[in-house]
């Protein structure tokens, strides 16, 4: 009888391990549960939060590419200057100025979005650089407004139009 009953406390002993070992099993599994779930409530939050940073980045990018077009440039900063250098070196600074001042909205855009950016704002630069090559750095601002103009109605602005349908198209797939 002792043999029996050895046998059957190893059994039962078997039994109660094996219920232990499914219980264990079972509340790693609802931890792992609970954790995905708490990670995926965090996530959606975080979305939530960088969505308004997002939409608050593209139309600080907007303002900016708007901001450093020639005609608002000129308009903007020509009555302060007295020389076409002067002038140049004042719509310059203002394009840096903007553009530095934005810089740290490319964490909100797409590389492809950011990199249009700049290109605007590069090409933006080197037309108010040509437009400097065709009058004296000595003649009066209002003639390097004019040629700035000018360029600008004969090139437009393709890279600033780029680089805005960038951010709409952008804006369009996040939201």
């Amino acid at each position: 009888m002792s043999m029996r009953f050895l046998a059957s406390a190893g059994f039962c002993l078997l039994v109660v391990a094996a219920i232990l070992i499914i219980c264990v099993l079972l509340f790693n599994k609802w931890l792992k549960y609970k954790e995905r779930s708490m990670a995926f409530v965090l996530k959606q939050d975080n979305n939530k939060a960088l969505a308004s940073l997002r939409i608050t980045a593209y139309e600080r990018i907007t303002i900016m590419l708007e901001r450093i077009t020639p005609q608002a440039l000129v308009m903007r900063i020509s009555p302060t200057a007295a020389t076409a250098g002067n002038l140049q070196m004042q719509l310059m600074k203002a394009i840096r100025e903007e553009f530095e001042h934005n810089v740290s909205l490319q964490i909100y855009v797409s590389q492809d979005c950011w990199n249009k950016v700049v290109k605007a704002k590069e090409d933006v630069s080197e037309l108010i650089k040509v437009a400097f090559t065709k009058v004296n750095a000595d003649s009066p601002a209002m003639e390097l407004s004019r040629a700035i103009l000018f360029l600008e109605q004969e090139v437009g602005n393709p890279s600033i139009q780029q680089a805005l349908l960038a951010i709409r198209h952008e804006m369009a797939h996040h939201f």
